[in-house]
């Protein structure tokens, strides 16, 4: 396993030192992840709620596909963009917190991938108690 993980570090040196590697900054890339923290896995049942982008109510259960302190990444069924408010509650715990969407992924199984951020970290938002 390291000598895989030392080939992938090497690779990754190679190619940020080649000139068209470099990002270009003044693109806005809903794909290029800007994480605060480390994220782990922790599957948390939330309950997600707000508006729709078309400003309908909206309520729907998902599962965490990784958090950390700072929010988590969630899929979703309702339309959601960029910018926009949400709730989320912890369905173990029952603790809820505002959060934004800083990003949209790809589509899975009808969902689509939604980063948010809670507006100040909450490490313990994920813990049972």
């Amino acid at each position: 396993m390291s000598r895989i993980w030392d080939e992938l570090k090497q690779a990754e040196k190679q190619r940020a030192q080649s000139p068209r590697s470099q990002p270009l900054r003044h693109l806005q890339d809903d794909s290029v992840e800007h994480r605060k923290a480390r994220r782990s896995q922790p599957r948390v049942s939330l309950l997600v709620y707000g508006s729709d982008a078309d400003k309908h109510p909206f309520h729907e259960e998902t599962d965490t596909l990784n958090a950390n302190e700072w929010g988590c990444l969630l899929l979703l069924e309702a339309p959601v963009v960029r910018g926009q408010r949400l709730f989320v509650v912890n369905l173990k715990n029952q603790d809820e917190r505002e959060c934004r969407v800083v990003r949209l992924g790809k589509l899975l199984q009808g969902k689509r991938q939604v980063a948010v951020e809670f507006l100040r970290p909450a490490p313990e938002f994920w813990f049972d108690s």
